[in-house]
């Protein structure tokens, strides 16, 4: 049976086309040798050319893109500052976008969302589990592969790629000898690590949050090593600013032939979950 497949698509005018086939191919590695034995999941990226360029108007057209699903790597100059993202497009189809921040520095959100794509797909499956400020509340935790342990990575080769949770993050208490993670750090379930975040729907208020990692001493000395040795600082995300940068794009009168950005409502993950927030309070009026 034939794998799935999740098209890498390059926009970016700061990667050749060398470095994008090495962090593919790492990824790829990533995902059979580690991440499909543990999830049972497993997706193969392809480098897919396309027939337009995307900054020329006389040339954007809709091209239907041979795979499963798409990643598509960006310039900072397309929407500063966000790291990246994944979702369903208007034809429910999953698809994400990697934005390129540092040419020296992107792989490991490349991973990420490759990952969370295997996961979740349509993004939009939940777990119930204990809320991380107070464990007597049960809340909706979004079924995403790496968002908690986003700080971590390793290397497959030389290409950095991140770390990822394991099915029993996503179970109730602890079991001596089960990781909760790939790399082993002592994440616990529902938990998050510093620097790391995880989201979450609130039943009790109907709203989506999102809580930031502390810094907080690793229960035992082998999980503070690992952390240190594959903490992997990520810059931060101005959220204000990228949501004006998007109202400002979609204010502008739509090319013919434009498609993608004007339709979205939120780039990063926490614009995203205030729009669905306020839906769910309009359709309860």
């Amino acid at each position: 049976m034939a794998v799935p497949s999740l098209a890498v698509v390059n926009f970016t005018t700061t990667l050749h086309t060398d470095e994008v086939n090495e962090a593919i191919h790492a990824v790829n590695r990533q995902i059979t040798e580690n991440f499909a034995p543990i999830w049972g999941i497993a997706r193969m990226l392809e480098r897919l050319v396309p027939n337009f360029h995307p900054e020329d108007p006389d040339t954007l057209a809709e091209e239907t893109v041979p795979a499963d699903s798409v990643l598509y790597l960006v310039d900072e100059s397309s929407l500063p500052g966000a790291l990246g993202f994944h979702d369903l497009n208007t034809r429910d189809v999953p698809f994400g976008f990697v934005f390129v921040l540092n040419p020296n520095d992107w792989t490991t959100t490349l991973s990420h969302e490759a990952l969370e794509l295997l996961l979740d797909p349509t993004a939009n499956v939940f777990v119930p589990g204990p809320d991380p400020r107070d464990n007597r509340n049960t809340v909706l935790h979004t079924y995403e592969a790496c968002d908690a342990v986003e700080r971590l990575s390793y290397k497959i080769g030389a290409v950095q790629v991140s770390d990822f949770v394991t099915p029993s993050y996503f179970t109730g208490g602890e079991i001596v000898g089960i990781q909760n993670d790939f790399l082993g750090v002592g994440v616990r379930s529902f938990g998050v690590t510093s620097g790391s975040h995880i989201a979450f729907f609130d039943l009790a208020t109907g709203q989506f949050e999102t809580v930031v990692g502390r810094q907080e001493p690793p229960a035992r000395r082998l999980f503070a090593a690992r952390i240190e040795a594959h903490d992997h600082p990520k810059p931060e995300r101005p959220e204000a600013k990228i949501q004006a940068i998007l109202s400002n794009y979609q204010s502008r009168p739509p090319h013919p032939s434009a498609t993608g950005l004007p339709r979205l409502r939120g780039v990063t993950r926490t614009a995203r979950y205030a729009v669905s927030a306020q839906r769910a309070r309009g359709s309860r009026r």
